[in-house]
């Protein structure tokens, strides 16, 4: 055997921490090239100037190896710049690319990339407006690939046409959504189980329908004869499904996990009752509107049924106190709860459940405006696994919940508290420890939350790779300045409608900043500039509405920031150069999306805008 093929081997079987595993990340991260103008490879590899077949020491290791190191990147995007190191390195990510996403502009050039991304399993056409039955075309070109995911949401037309060449093609697709499709109809169902007979997850919810047409019993229920695999479905908005349909689904489908029926008017406490007897072991139940009415002795006794129920979703619902005690007495391995805007309850209820399921993971109690920081210490104390919790608009919250969490919750990834009482504290130093596990925090729309606040909000959560302060009309410069210094992982930031930016100095790197949403704020032309220079990733940058902002910023920032891929400069009140901005579009075919302001269109209209719909989708 050669040394070659033993090395290969050797780099499969041994794990992440591996020497192997790090020499080679060492040797990426030594390949220090300039980033090509069209980083996704959408131009062919040839005429790419910047592309090569890379050094010797690149090519030790064989590709299988290389694609082993690629797979622990966090996330797809992060293969762009590996991609445009060599051709060796574009082909692999190319390989490993499983999702993509075909927004209007990408279409003219799907076949090519079809035909690169050799292990696409997941295609998103929610983003694409129009007729879709030339893409769904083009898609079914291709059945070598391992399809096993649909978008369609969001389209106004759905020729089942075209579904029918996808499924000719990908009958063993698994997951289909058709969320927020138009004119979705009993006959419709039929047929699409008929295309996708292994389907093992289906959406249609809310669809885009009249008051006298849409999904009824009848459609659901021949449905649900028809796919026996079905494992997940979500039916909600779809007005005429009543308790039948739930039951149809709970007989026919013996792998139903997971069901969604929300904003269902016909859906009765006797359905639902059905439904959880029928399916014990139910994972994922979602339902609103179950009152306020009487509640049925027939669905808290139903819980008692339950052995797998492990997501509870009661948002917009009146739930009663002895409604969650049947859900605290079940014997179910709960994870996440969900009372986002519910009523009827008191703490009471809240607190048999926790105490009982100290696994919970997940918590919603968006809303739940009866919560106190005392209640939530207690919640916190009961449930140190947490990983997520929202407590948006809930106003007597305040920074002591913030705290609390952070320091008895050490899993706590997320934190949610927009529009509750956020500002100027006197907690304690011993009230005060970081959690180096929270990942995202929203204390968006906090009005009186101060720049000391914030600062002191920064220690506590310092690995934050997302943070949102939007529409914080106390918070300046010097605050979000602060945040910047303390949370050098952050990764988005949203500093929208902050209009007291006037002393925001950015005289350090931001290395990890790839989002920036500042619409509506007091940035100006030195400050953009700045961030263009300390940002070398910065990838999405959202200018509408920024008054004090010139075609001097936008162009700096362009110029520095080689992987910006989308600015949005809708409502921009200036007189933006024209010509700068084809230039723009000429030398950076790297961008996505420009939204521009109105006052562009007056000049040569279509031709601009063709111009840029080409050079911007390419």
């Amino acid at each position: 055997m050669s040394d070659r093929s033993a090395e290969c081997r050797a780099c499969r079987e041994l794990p992440r921490d591996c020497c192997c595993w790090a020499v080679a990340l060492h040797r990426v991260a030594a390949a220090s090239v300039s980033i090509p103008s069209d980083p996704v490879g959408l131009d062919s590899e040839e005429t790419n100037p910047a592309m090569s077949d890379g050094p010797a020491e690149r090519r030790e290791l064989p590709g299988d190896c290389w694609g082993k190191v690629f797979a622990y990147l966090e996330s797809e995007a992060d293969l762009e710049p590996v991609s445009a190191v060599c051709r060796q390195f574009l082909s692999i990510a190319h390989g490993l690319r499983t999702s993509l996403a075909v927004p209007n502009q990408l279409v003219p050039h799907l076949p090519s990339l079809l035909s690169r991304f050799r292990s696409l399993r997941s295609v998103d056409l929610s983003p694409f407006r129009g007729d879709p039955y030339d893409v769904l075309l083009q898609i079914a070109r291709f059945p070598e690939l391992p399809l096993e995911r649909l978008d369609l949401s969001n389209q106004p037309r759905l020729r089942l046409d075209g579904l029918r060449e996808v499924g000719s093609k990908f009958g063993a697709l698994k997951v289909l959504v058709l969320s927020k499709v138009m004119l979705l109809q009993d006959n419709d169902l039929v047929s699409i189980a008929g295309f996708f007979p292994l389907l093992e997850e289906l959406d249609i919810s809310y669809p885009e329908v009249s008051a006298s047409d849409g999904v009824t019993d009848r459609g659901v229920s021949a449905l649900s004869q028809r796919l026996r695999r079905l494992s997940r479905i979500d039916v909600s908005g779809n007005q005429f499904v009543s308790d039948q349909s739930l039951i149809a689904l709970s007989v026919n489908c013996p792998s139903l996990r997971e069901i969604g029926f929300r904003d269902c008017s016909f859906i009765t406490q006797s359905g639902i009752a059905r439904l959880i007897k029928n399916r014990p072991d139910l994972v994922s139940l979602s339902v609103n509107v179950i009152g306020p009415t009487i509640l049925f002795a027939e669905l808290v006794d139903s819980f008692g049924y339950a052995r797998g129920l492990s997501n509870l979703d009661f948002s917009r619902s009146f739930v009663s106190d002895g409604l969650l005690t049947s859900v605290a007495d079940a014997n179910i391995p709960l994870k996440s709860l969900v009372l986002s805007h519910a009523s009827g309850f008191t703490f009471d209820g809240i607190s048999e459940i926790v105490q009982k399921h100290g696994g919970i993971e997940v918590l919603d109690f968006e809303a739940v405006t009866f919560l106190t920081d005392h209640y939530m210490a207690a919640i916190g104390e009961l449930l140190p696994g947490l990983t997520s919790v929202n407590v948006s608009f809930c106003s007597k919250l305040t920074t002591a919940t913030l705290y609390s969490l952070a320091r008895r919750c050490p899993l706590l990834k997320e934190i949610k508290m927009e529009k509750t009482n956020l500002k100027k504290d006197n907690a304690n130093e011993s009230d005060i420890a970081a959690n180096y596990r929270v990942r995202s925090l929203n204390i968006s729309r906090n009005v009186n939350l101060t720049d000391e606040c914030l600062k002191k909000i920064a220690c506590v959560c310092p690995g934050l790779q997302y943070l949102n302060v939007g529409y914080c009309a106390e918070i300046t410069g010097d605050g979000i300045t602060g945040v910047l210094k303390s949370c050098p992982e952050i990764k988005h930031l949203e500093i929208n409608h902050c209009r007291n930016t006037e002393n925001l100095r950015v005289d350090f790197e931001l290395p990890r900043l790839e989002v920036l949403r500042a619409e509506g704020s007091a940035l100006n032309d030195q400050q953009l500039g700045a961030i263009g220079k300390s940002s070398c990733h910065l990838k999405r940058l959202d200018l509408s509405n920024c008054l004090n902002l010139s075609t001097v910023g936008v162009k700096e920032v362009v110029s520095h920031c080689k992987t910006l891929r989308e600015i949005n400069l809708k409502r921009y009140n200036l007189n933006v150069d024209i010509v700068v901005l084809a230039e723009m579009v000429f030398k950076r075919r790297s961008f996505f999306n420009l939204p521009l302001p109105r006052t562009l269109c007056i000049v040569n209209n279509l031709q601009f805008n063709v111009l840029l719909e080409f050079r911007f989708g390419a």
